[in-house]
């Protein structure tokens, strides 16, 4: 393995989107050793995250924040790929850190979902106009809340720690299994369990919500998965990432009302007129009946 570390454990400090010769090497390949593959995809991502963290400002696009909790996400998955060859407990520990990260960031992104979707339908707009004005308040404290949150955090020391320890860990492994061997096993794993959520959702004739955001959150995890190792795995798996994105839009579009619902109903004593909060509650209920019919035909057609 190269002398150069992305990251040292005396230098937590350092900036995990400036990564070294190692992380430079280029994209994996079949012969990368599995430890390199991990820095040069963990670098990468992380280089994503920060990105996203110094563009945060008072008036930060929605995109910014959406971008930096993919990012978070895709760590996630990173780090549960690699749990085996990790201390299995540091690894549970990190990713619990990056979803805290992730779920600072959502709380501003979850007003903005909300305010597009009573926006989005031209013969609601008006009458969702008062509430739509008072949605706009709530997400102007939740981005200041997301921004000190993130800040108060350190996202560029967390990420560097993490970093720091995945590598010590692997670097001090006495074997370590081969990229393409590791990665078709782990890929295999991820692809049983989402199967397994897929056909317990298409059993079931009157599929309950949570069951679809097992499904939702069991794909990303492959997905991710198959953009990370596509270059070592045997044959395209292009179409699987296309086909699961595609089936991702639409449990992603369930999510954002159920999350917008939820939503509403928390902050419905301060979001003035209640006759104003409830029509909205109906309108996003309707809209989530419709759209999780089509998403149990899409899975019932993939079984």
């Amino acid at each position: 393995m190269s002398s150069h570390p992305l990251v040292t454990a005396t230098e937590e400090t350092a900036d995990p989107s400036a990564p070294s010769d190692r992380a430079r090497a280029g994209p994996i390949k079949c012969e990368t050793p599995v430890a390199d593959a991990f820095l040069l995809l963990a670098a990468s991502t992380a280089h994503d995250a920060i990105q996203r963290v110094r563009k945060l400002d008072s008036k930060a696009d929605p995109e910014i924040l959406h971008k930096l909790r993919v990012a978070l996400r895709r760590l996630r998955s990173l780090w549960w790929a690699y749990e085996p060859l990790l201390d299995k407990k540091d690894a549970k520990f990190q990713r619990s850190e990056f979803k805290s990260l992730a779920d600072a960031a959502g709380k501003t992104r979850n007003w903005d979902v909300l305010r597009d979707l009573l926006a989005a339908d031209p013969s609601t707009k008006h009458s969702f106009a008062a509430l739509i004005q008072l949605v706009d308040e709530h997400r102007a404290d939740a981005l200041s809340f997301s921004r000190r949150a993130i800040a108060n955090a350190g996202v560029e020391q967390i990420l560097a720690r993490a970093l720091a320890g995945a590598r010590h860990q692997l670097d001090t492994r006495a074997t370590s299994p081969s990229l393409t061997a590791f990665a078709e096993e782990r890929v295999k794993l991820a692809e049983k369990a989402l199967k397994k959520r897929v056909e317990r959702a298409a059993s079931q004739n009157d599929v309950a919500y949570a069951v679809l955001h097992e499904v939702r959150i069991a794909g990303k995890k492959l997905r991710y998965l198959l953009e990370f190792f596509s270059p070592v795995l045997d044959g395209s798996h292009q179409a699987a990432i296309e086909r699961l994105s595609g089936v991702q839009d639409e449990l992603g579009k369930l999510n954002d009302l159920v999350t917008s619902e939820t939503l509403l109903r928390e902050y419905a004593d301060q979001l003035g007129e209640p006759k104003h909060v409830k029509e909205a509650v109906r309108y996003l209920q309707d809209r989530k009946s419709h759209r999780m019919r089509k998403v149990h035909e899409i899975l019932r057609t993939v079984c």
